[in-house]
């Protein structure tokens, strides 16, 4: 088993960029998967996996992920593997405050340029002032502010929100006896305020004439955030002087799993996974409102703060079973972490075979989770500010459906071309028990909609 190497994003682009990962993946896995999958006798040296993710939220962020992973079969025991991914992500995603009846006025680093520059801007996207914030003593670069007015009874976003990242990785895989094959990776990725560098390792033992797989990775990762602007200090209030240094995270992560032919047309898996982080996990990016106890308006705007540490388990099981010519693949997955958050998935496939060369897949995916320890969706003027709080609605609870299909079609016995068009519906508590004032007539949750359309091409030679 190969923990799949990866990069990890800066918080303010965390849970999306999951997201997508996850979509690529499903896409590209596009091979027809069997439960005694033989492959063809004469199987290519060389295969390439391409993909184009197209994602889009109504109303908020979008986002265009090229991606190509290579697998080279070096020889009879060995594998090379390399790949490459490219995405951008622009569109209003939310600052982490409430709305209220007045409007309101935001603060937010906005672009970082050389020491001395002119500065000619006066506009950035979504309608903001820029102003010019004071570099520190011997900074290089000086860093400009935008300022925003959201207008009343509107759900505060933030319009200028932009992401770029390329990331690549490396790994071998190696059988070193009929029965007993090694794995290995690097991963790199670099955005404009975040870089990542991990490393993998892993193996993986078969038994009963390869009935049975037993299988262990770790995954080690090290990851920088540079936000613009500075790092803030938590929990005190928004502006837009210049902040903190640079910060860093690492990450451990460990899996063991268990592969089994159940029978001729049954594969199942079961594994296990714990990760340990530790270091800078805050949004630099989020902040939370703090409100009058009566009339629920919000006064002061504080930068958010998570704890440092964060542990991590899940199980996740897994199904495929092969019809007479179709395939289903289900899975459930349970997650917890000493944040506090619980969550469930359950995914469902069925290949459906329509002829020799194409098939339909529909997908029906459903997630629900538990809110973190610390999730406010918003604070008190009059009560003392806890240690930890976010307004991150993504650490909130709530529930979301995902409904999709896929056709595939094979242009060749090593080649196919292959569509996915899914649909995602995320709901959460837009009206909480107890809000105070005006917020009682605002909606804390809006719902989250997006399109996710995946095109994949996959051939080998």
């Amino acid at each position: 088993m190969q923990l799949k190497p990866k990069a990890a994003p800066p918080a303010s682009t965390l849970g999306m960029r999951r997201a997508l990962a996850a979509a690529a993946a499903g896409l590209l896995a596009s091979g027809h998967a069997t439960a005694q999958d033989e492959g063809p006798v004469d199987a290519p040296t060389t295969t390439v996996d391409s993909a184009l993710l197209v994602y889009h939220e109504v109303n908020r962020v979008q986002a265009v992920e090229p991606e190509v992973n290579v697998s080279h079969k070096v020889n009879e025991d060995s594998t090379l593997l390399f790949g490459i991914t490219a995405d951008s992500l622009t569109g209003p995603t939310p600052l982490g405050a409430v709305p209220s009846t007045l409007p309101q006025t935001y603060v937010r680093p906005y672009k970082v340029i050389p020491l001395g520059t002119p500065v000619t801007m006066t506009t950035a996207s979504g309608g903001s002032t820029v102003v010019l914030v004071p570099p520190p003593t011997g900074a290089k670069t000086q860093t400009l502010a935008a300022t925003t007015i959201v207008p009343p009874n509107t759900y505060p976003l933030d319009h200028g929100f932009y992401d770029r990242r390329v990331a690549g990785h490396l790994g071998w895989e190696q059988a070193l006896t009929q029965n007993f094959k090694v794995n290995g990776g690097i991963a790199y990725s670099k955005e404009h305020d975040y870089r990542s560098e991990s490393a993998n390792l892993g193996v993986s033992q078969d038994f009963d004439g390869h009935n049975t797989t037993l299988s262990a990775a770790v995954n080690y990762e090290s990851d920088l955030s540079f936000p613009i602007g500075g790092t803030p200090t938590p929990l005190v209030p928004m502006n837009g002087n210049w902040k903190g240094p640079d910060t860093t995270l690492h990450e451990l992560d460990a899996v063991v799993g268990i592969t089994q032919v159940m029978n001729r047309r049954w594969l199942a898996t079961l594994s296990y996974s714990y990760s340990d982080e530790h270091g800078y996990q805050n949004d630099p990016y989020k902040i939370i409102s703090v409100v009058d106890p009566v009339s629920g308006q919000p006064g002061e705007q504080l930068y958010e703060n998570r704890p440092t540490l964060r542990r991590k388990q899940s199980l996740f099981f897994d199904n495929k079973i092969h019809l007479a010519r179709d395939v289903i693949s289900a899975s459930v997955r349970g997650f917890k972490d000493d944040w506090g958050i619980k969550s469930l998935t359950a995914d469902l496939r069925y290949r459906w075979q329509l002829g020799p060369d194409y098939y339909l897949e529909p997908h029906l995916r459903y997630y629900t989770q538990g809110a973190a320890d610390f999730f406010h969706y918003y604070l008190v003027s009059n009560e003392a500010v806890p240690q930890y709080a976010s307004a991150d609605t993504r650490l909130a609870k709530f529930h979301a459906q995902t409904y999709g299909i896929k056709v595939g079609v094979a242009l060749s016995e090593t080649s196919e071309l292959n569509l996915r068009v899914e649909y995602y519906d995320q709901h959460g508590n837009g009206s909480p028990a107890g809000a105070i004032g005006q917020l009682q007539q605002q909606n804390l949750f809006p719902d989250l909609k997006a399109y996710t359309l995946l095109l994949g091409y996959t051939f080998g030679f």
